[in-house]
C-alpha cells in the first residue's frame, strides 16, 4: 500500500481525536497531533494564552517536520487538529505534494450544539485540556469545511464509528 496523509478537521470537541485515535491503533498509522506537540514542547501544563505568535510559530514547524519525516519514512500519517481553514489544510497539504503522497480531508462533521455539550461535559471531566468559550466560538467562526475542489470525506454525527471506520478504514 501507498502512504497517505489524511488531514482531519472539524470543530473543537467534534470528535476528531477519538477517532484518529482509532484510526492509529488499527491501522498502525502515525498520529501526530498539535496539542501533543505544544505538550511535548512546553509541557502539559501549558495554556494556549501563555503562548506567543513565536512560540506557535515553533510548535507548528515541529508539527509539519514530523508530518515530513513520517511520510518520508513511508509512513501514512493522520494529521489530527482543527484545521479550520482551506489555508492551513492547504499547507499541510503541500506536505505531501513536494513527497508525491496522496493528502485526503477527512471533516468530522458534528452540530455545534453536541460540540459545545461535550465541551461542557469535559469541563466537569477533564477528560482532556479544556478550552475556553472565546476560543471555542473563534474556531467555529473560522472553520471553512471542505468544499469540491478539496478531494475528501465526511464523518457526520451519529453514524456508528466502527461502521464508518470500517468503510474507509477497513
Amino acid at each position: 500500500m501507498t502512504n497517505k496523509l489524511f488531514i482531519f478537521c472539524g470543530i473543537p470537541f467534534s470528535g476528531k481525536s477519538t477517532l484518529t485515535r482509532e484510526i492509529a491503533r488499527r491501522k498502525s498509522y502515525a498520529r501526530i497531533d498539535l496539542d501533543e506537540v505544544k505538550f511535548r514542547l512546553y509541557g502539559n501544563d501549558i495554556q494556549d494564552a501563555d503562548l506567543q505568535q513565536k512560540d506557535w510559530d515553533v510548535i507548528y514547524q515541529a508539527m509539519y517536520e514530523e508530518i515530513e519525516a513520517a511520510l518520508e519514512a513511508g509512513q501514512t500519517v493522520i494529521h489530527d487538529t482543527g484545521n479550520f481553514t482551506k489555508h492551513e489544510r492547504g499547507l499541510v497539504r503541500k506536505i505531501a505534494d513536494k513527497l508525491n503522497v496522496e493528502a485526503v480531508t477527512v471533516f468530522v462533521d458534528t452540530p455545534e450544539g453536541i460540540a459545545r455539550q461535550r465541551l461542557a461535559a469535559n469541563r466537569q471531566t477533564n477528560a482532556r485540556f479544556n478550552i475556553t468559550d472565546q476560543e471555542f466560538e473563534e474556531a467555529v467562526a473560522e472553520m471553512e469545511p471542505p468544499d469540491k475542489q478539496e478531494p475528501h470525506f465526511s464523518y457526520k454525527y451519529g453514524t456508528p464509528p466502527d461502521v464508518w471506520l470500517e468503510k474507509y478504514f477497513p
